[in-house]
């Protein structure tokens, strides 16, 4: 899992959100699997300022972690993506069902959320993961249950990519499961392109079929107005 330029642009937003609308310099957040920050030092300091980076050492693995997503031959340094987040002053949990990086809370996605995690977090980041969850309904009412009232849920998940987990998202999964579970979307994109030719984004039909580029991804931010139990979505063409 990554956070790249263009899904950093959106969380450096959210957190500025989350610091203005609760009056406070911190932030809770919760990594559905540990994002390795696939960001080069000048777009980090563009987007983050060069406070977030300064002084750090680049990670030793940085040539081996380039090389998994892609890039291998990349000579820019990798940052420690928790030492990024402590710079900007958040608060960090992360569950996985493996000890990938030895600091995970062991938490099976597929079945319901232990209670310690439930409505707690300012943030909860997924750069990828429910696709890859069998259960993937519960994967992501997971994840949306984890927000406390008035936080932010940034997802990212595939559109178009088969093979890449076991699923693959239709954007109407967003405005009908967040329209009936007290959830706003203040951002929903395509995204297309990869990660060493540079990812943009484009508009999508919610609601009609459309033809979608191939290896698409959906990226979603949601806030959580209400609090209320969480209910599965009749989708939208069949409610009447």
């Amino acid at each position: 899992m990554a956070i790249e330029a263009v899904y950093l642009d959106l969380l450096k937003q959210v957190i500025d959100k989350v610091k203005t609308e609760k009056a406070k310099d911190s932030a809770d957040v919760l990594c559905v699997s540990y994002p390795d920050l696939l960001v080069t030092q000048a777009v980090m300091d563009h987007i983050l300022g060069s406070a977030a980076t300064s002084g750090l050492s680049g990670r030793a693995d940085a040539a081996k972690i380039w090389s998994w997503h892609g890039l291998s031959g990349c000579s820019e340094p990798l940052y420690e993506t928790l030492d990024v987040f402590r710079r900007l002053n958040l608060f960090v949990d992360i569950v996985d069902i493996v000890k990938a990086r030895g600091f995970e809370k062991i938490v099976d996605l597929n079945c319901p959320l232990p209670k310690e995690f439930m409505r707690k977090y300012d943030i909860v980041i997924d750069t990828g993961t429910c696709e890859h969850c069998f259960n993937v309904g519960q994967a992501f009412v997971n994840c949306c249950d984890s927000v406390c009232a008035g936080g932010y849920f940034i997802h990212a998940a595939p559109l178009t990519k088969p093979n890449h987990g076991f699923w693959n998202f239709s954007p109407t999964a967003y405005p009908d499961f967040f329209g009936d579970n007290g959830f706003s979307i203040s951002f929903i994109a395509g995204v297309k392109g990869s990660l060493r030719d540079g990812l943009t984004t484009f508009d999508l039909d919610l609601f009609s079929r459309e033809q979608l580029p191939s290896e698409a991804m959906v990226y979603v931010v949601a806030q959580r107005e209400h609090m209320q139990d969480l209910t599965w979505p009749i989708q939208r063409k069949y409610r009447s």
